[in-house]
Parts: C-alpha cells; sequence; structure tokens
C-alpha cells in the first residue's frame, strides 16, 4: 500500500515495474542481453532476472533502476527530451536520463517522471496487454499506460554461477574462500553492479556479506573485502563475454578487466583465471547465470 508522506521506493531494493492497466505484463530485456543500447520491452511477468530492476536512490528523489542481470540502467535513449523516445539499458551514469522520480497517483500505483525531460516512464502506442510492446517516455497524464505498479522482488534479484552443464553446483563463498558446491543458501548469490573500475563492465557482490566482492589474486577467484584500492577495484572488475560453448542466452564467460583474455575457469573445486583453446578449457570457462 503507498501512501503520502512515505518511501514509494526503497533504496537498494529489486523491483518489478508493471503498467496499472496490464499489471500481468512487465518491463523486460527479452534478449536477457547485458549490452548497452538493448531496448526494453513489456512481456508477461516471470520470476527471471531480466524482469528485476534495483532501485538506486539519487538526489531530490530521484531513482535510477538497475537491472539485476546487466548490471546497466533504464536510459532515455541518446538523451533524447522528445515524447517516444526508447527506453533501453546504458552503463549506469547516474545521469539526468537515468533518473525518475516517483509520484503517487493512487494507493497501489505511482507516475514516474524523467529528470531530463519531465516526461513519464510509458507504453509506446497506450498498448500495454500487447505482448513485446516497446516501453519509452511520454506526456504525463491520467492514462493508465503512464501509471505503474513497482512491485518489491523476493526472487530473480541476485545470481549465481554454475559451470556449465552443473547446474546443481553454484560459486559460493566461505570468508574469503569462493569455492564450487551444492549450497544454494545465501552464500551463493550475487548482486551484480556496475564494475567498480569500469562502470561499463561489471563486479559481484556477496548477498550475505555485502563489503565482499568476488575478485581475483595470484590467478584463483576469492570472495575478498574492498578495501578502496583500485588494485582491489581493478581485480574485483569483469566483462561478461560469448560463452565458448552452449547456446543458451544465459551461458556465458566471464573475463578479467585488468587481464584481457584470462576467464574465470574452473579447476576442481576452485575458480582459476587462465586461458587456452582446448575442448576442456572451454567447457571450464562457460558459465550458467541463474536467479535467486
Amino acid at each position: 500500500m503507498l501512501r503520502e508522506g512515505c518511501p514509494l521506493l526503497v533504496d537498494n531494493t529489486p523491483y518489478s515495474l508493471s503498467p496499472a492497466k496490464a499489471l500481468t505484463n512487465c518491463v523486460d530485456d527479452d534478449q536477457d542481453s547485458v549490452a548497452d543500447g538493448n531496448a526494453l520491452r513489456l512481456h508477461p511477468c516471470e520470476s527471471e532476472l531480466r524482469q528485476t530492476f534495483w532501485a538506486v536512490q539519487r538526489a531530490d528523489g530521484y531513482f535510477a533502476f538497475r537491472s539485476a542481470l546487466s548490471g546497466k540502467c533504464l536510459h532515455v535513449r541518446g538523451a533524447s527530451k522528445a515524447g517516444g523516445a526508447v527506453i533501453e539499458q546504458s552503463t549506469c551514469s547516474y545521469a539526468s536520463d537515468q533518473l525518475w522520480k516517483p509520484s503517487l497517483v493512487d494507493s497501489s500505483v505511482m507516475a514516474l517522471s524523467s529528470r531530463s525531460s519531465g516526461l513519464s516512464l510509458n507504453v509506446a502506442n497506450d498498448k500495454a496487454s500487447q505482448d513485446g510492446q516497446g516501453i519509452v517516455q511520454g506526456q504525463i497524464d491520467d492514462s493508465a499506460d503512464t501509471q505503474w505498479r513497482v512491485t518489491r522482488r523476493t526472487a530473480a534479484s541476485y545470481v549465481a554461477f554454475s559451470p556449465s552443464g552443473e547446474l546443481g553446483i553454484r560459486i559460493a563463498h566461505q570468508a574469503e574462500v569462493a569455492t564450487l558446491g551444492a549450497d544454494d543458501k545465501t552464500s551463493a548469490q550475487w548482486i551484480v553492479v556496475p564494475g567498480l573500475s569500469e562502470a561499463s563492465m561489471v563486479s559481484f557482490q556477496s548477498r550475505n556479506s555485502p563489503g565482499r566482492y568476488l575478485r581475483h589474486a595470484s590467478f584463483r577467484l576469492w570472495s575478498d573485502t574492498n578495501d578502496g584500492t583500485d588494485a582491489f577495484k581493478r581485480d574485483a572488475t569483469f566483462r561478461y563475454s560469448q560463452p565458448f560453448v552452449g547456446s543458451n542466452l544465459l551461458d556465458i564467460a566471464l573475463e578479467s578487466s585488468n587481464f584481457p583474455g584470462r576467464y574465470w575457469t574452473r579447476e576442481g573445486a576452485n575458480i582459476s583465471l587462465s586461458t587456452s583453446d582446448t575442448t576442456d578449457f572451454k567447457k571450464n570457462a562457460t558459465w550458467r547465470l541463474s536467479g535467486r
């Protein structure tokens, strides 16, 4: 229940977004894409990373919405101020074209207006019930396609990493030690955030110990506390790359930002940072993302 005087959104909290006139449809990255420029669309609501967006509070009551899958933010294409401009995902800069102010419409829905243009998050052509319809910015009015139900997520907000073809095991940590095992508790769940050293890439923050991030040291993956140094930030920043094997949209390789060409690679229960062109390497350096 939304009420005047209460926060309509909460910082660092995952949500799904549905238009008031089609509450069973959600804003969706229908390509499971991690690329800048991928347009957002409406699709039937599911418990999927691609439909989850973390609210990031900025000044003056504005929020950015960061994808739980890509770590990128909802953005007005080309920083346009025109009605009908496409909403896409882009590297989080928290510029005005990535910031949205919530305002109460009634006890269940809100409007979300762009800091840059003053226009509202909207559904293209007033067709909110149509599968695949694009998300745009448009005039703020009383029509239901400019009003949004923003629902706190209880699932599909965190990622787990499993080796290719072995979804029953995941990367988990105990203090600084990161290993592979059957653990599916919060120690095996990670928040995707913009890269600590380069925002166009990604870093992975521990769910149960938020000061810790996956990073490499001595060419092995660890879960270490961020000490704020440039060296740590570089070691904890990775690039989503095309998988070496597999065709699922959530199959990926993870490349080091500061050692290009070296990828997360399974070595028994450990994860190394290595490179090769062998068949075994290609399998062991491909990972499946799943939502938790």
